[in-house]
């Protein structure tokens, strides 16, 4: 049989049995058919063809699922995976019968997309994740350390990675089905050769095999081509912000301003021996706490993060909350944030060159007095 495909997945009849809708084949015929997939989708990642996605790379996309019926805002997303770049991938499965499959589909799923920005930054995202995979008596942070496992993984890395994906809107979009309508292909083909950083593909599951047999599925992706794919998957997505990188990278800042203040707060990391590398696109690094964990991420852009989670504070929630204050009084933090209520952290209300003198010597002197150990 030809395909025109690499992927060819076979699912036996014991998975087949477990389906929603006990038949593959009334599936295919019938109105169960979306349940099917979506069970399908759920049970096996890999059905999305990383290579296809991207033809030309050594590492293609490789995914896990975060969870199925991911809420976002009063709707919720069929499912929500991640790969191993911390890219979100959101996708929306639709059958050719189904009238939504249509041009409404497209819509639907961008709307999510411009939901997601904010609805899941500063850690929402990891806690539901994390919140669904306990409901299911699993780890997710162990899931994906077994599943992206290389010499380098870093759990709190990669989630950082998320975090500056989502800030910098760099998602993957799939509208996944039996069949994609003509009207949504064009569209796909057109709105993904026009957009920078957010990825929206098609996903056709070719199913064959009978009610009682196994069942082959065969995937193809649609929308994507080489030019789109390389513009999205350049090697400075892996970056890793050590020493000789960062340096490299403060003298590409083109504000001066941020400049200047960026290398003091990097050589104040480094001199108390606090400096961690980031990991990502976009020139960053860490500040440790006292304890050697994670308590801010300073960007190349001028921004930053502070993380509020009191397990990640020497003192606990005690001394989270006094640090908390002494940021709000410096302008860094807004003043109506209650960090017991943030699930992981907040991004600065004020970029560190917009401080003043005054203003970022007292941020200075909290970094050296706070993470100090």
């Amino acid at each position: 049989m030809s395909t025109g495909s690499d992927e060819i997945f076979l699912i036996d009849s014991a998975t087949i049995r477990r389906m929603p809708n006990r038949s593959m084949r009334e599936g295919l015929l019938g109105k169960t058919l979306e349940d099917a997939l979506q069970f399908l989708m759920e049970q096996y990642p890999q059905l999305i063809p990383g290579k296809q996605i991207s033809p030309s790379s050594d590492d293609p996309p490789r995914f896990i699922l975060l969870r199925r019926e991911m809420p976002i805002g009063s709707w919720s997303l069929d499912h929500l995976y991640v790969d191993q770049r911390g890219v979100l991938t959101l996708v929306e499965t639709k059958l050719a019968q189904n009238p939504e499959s249509r041009r409404e589909v497209i819509g639907q799923i961008m709307e999510y997309a411009t939901n997601a920005f904010e609805a899941w930054g500063e850690g929402k995202v990891r806690a539901t994740a994390a919140d669904y995979y306990r409901s299911q008596g699993k780890s997710l942070d162990e899931t994906l350390v077994n599943e992206f496992s290389s010499e380098s993984f870093d759990v709190d890395l990669f989630w950082q990675q998320v975090e500056e994906n989502l800030l910098r809107k760099r998602i993957r979009l799939i509208i996944a089905g039996d069949q994609l309508r003509p009207e949504v292909r064009r569209m796909i083909e057109f709105i993904n050769s026009e957009m920078q950083n957010v990825e929206i593909l098609g996903l056709e599951l070719g199913c064959y095999g009978e009610s009682d047999s196994s069942v082959v599925i065969v995937p193809r992706i649609i929308g994507q081509s080489v030019v789109s794919a390389e513009r999205r998957s350049s090697p400075s997505d892996a970056t890793v912000w050590g020493n000789d990188k960062i340096k490299t990278g403060i003298e590409d800042i083109s504000n001066e301003a941020i400049k200047d203040r960026f290398c003091e707060l990097y050589d104040l990391a480094t001199s108390i021996k606090k400096y961690k590398p980031s990991k990502g696109k976009s020139l960053a690094f860490q500040i440790l706490g006292k304890n050697g964990i994670r308590i801010f991420n300073i960007f190349g852009d001028g921004g930053g993060y502070i993380v509020l989670r009191d397990d990640y504070h020497a003192g606990g929630a005690v001394a989270r909350d006094r640090f908390a204050q002494s940021l709000k009084e410096i302008g860094i933090l807004d003043t109506n944030c209650d960090p017991a209520a943030v699930t992981d952290g907040k991004y600065f209300s004020r970029k560190i060159s917009e401080l003043s003198a005054v203003e970022f010597a007292k941020f200075k002197a909290l970094i050296q007095d706070y993470c100090r150990s």
